[in-house]
């Protein structure tokens, strides 16, 4: 659940503004962006880590990270040290290449997915690299994935996010899409649930209000995380929120000039 949470506000860090046609490829310019991480249990609500996206242009191709660790009074209460890669096409906004790094508790994980597809058909060959403690030795195991049908890594869903048009979505509406990670193939399932005004930092703004589902072998792999994208030209990212094992934890926009 926590790697979806993160991959989810790492999806929503690079939003920006969308063109009038839903299926236009739109050049997005380098950008950093910045969040708090905050943790909430019982009386417990603060900050209890840190995420930074970035995004950059590199040819034929975009390049997109977001590196997210907790701060040092939430070690033992929520670990996060994880940082997302992808490369994806320009064209088709298509995954190429995506990596998943954590470092937890001693524990060392690597994801490393290089994607091809024909046509409608979509397959990664993952290879997954593991420490179970430090200084023990780092094994690794291979698997390929496929999939009918769009299909994303778990950062570079965003590109299939920014091509909806919410304005002439209704409530409810929904878009499903297969989405692979190191270990396993889901559909992520989005659906808009209409407009709301959040405040953040003194300020009120009007939002797109969207939640995530994650489904596997037709059961739900996790409980809703919801998504508030400001409905200005720039599209901000403003909220992220999803539940944990224990408590909920939010990511809020705090820059640039939020």
């Amino acid at each position: 659940m926590k790697r979806k949470i993160i991959s989810t506000i790492a999806s929503l860090l690079m939003l920006v503004p969308l063109a009038s046609n839903a299926q236009s490829v739109v050049p997005l310019l380098d950008e950093t962006l910045t969040y708090d991480v905050i943790y909430k249990w019982g009386f417990i609500n603060k900050v209890a880590g840190y995420a930074t996206m970035t995004l950059r242009n590199d040819g034929d191709y975009y390049k997109a990270a977001v590196y997210a660790e907790n701060a040092p009074w939430a070690n033992s209460i929520y670990m996060l040290r994880d940082t997302l890669y992808t490369t994806m096409t320009k064209q088709g906004l298509y995954p190429v290449k995506y990596t998943y790094i954590a470092h937890e508790a001693g524990k060392y994980k690597k994801d490393v997915l290089t994607f091809t597809h024909s046509g409608n058909t979509f397959t990664a060959d993952a290879i997954r690299y593991k420490q179970a403690s430090k200084g023990a030795p780092i094994t690794s195991s291979t698997l390929r994935l496929e999939g009918q049908g769009m299909t994303v890594d778990m950062l570079s869903s965003f590109f299939y996010l920014r091509t909806l048009d919410f304005d002439n979505m209704t409530k409810g509406q929904s878009v499903t899409v297969n989405i692979f990670s190191g270990s396993k193939k889901e559909l992520l399932k989005i659906t808009y649930q209409g407009e709301q005004t959040v405040t953040l930092n003194g300020h009120e703004y009007d939002t797109y209000y969207i939640n995530f589902t994650f489904t596997r072998k037709g059961v739900e792999s996790s409980q809703p995380i919801s998504g508030w994208i400001s409905k200005d030209a720039q599209r901000i990212p403003l909220k992220v929120e999803g539940s944990l094992p224990v408590g909920k934890v939010r990511a809020l926009y705090t820059g640039p000039n939020p």
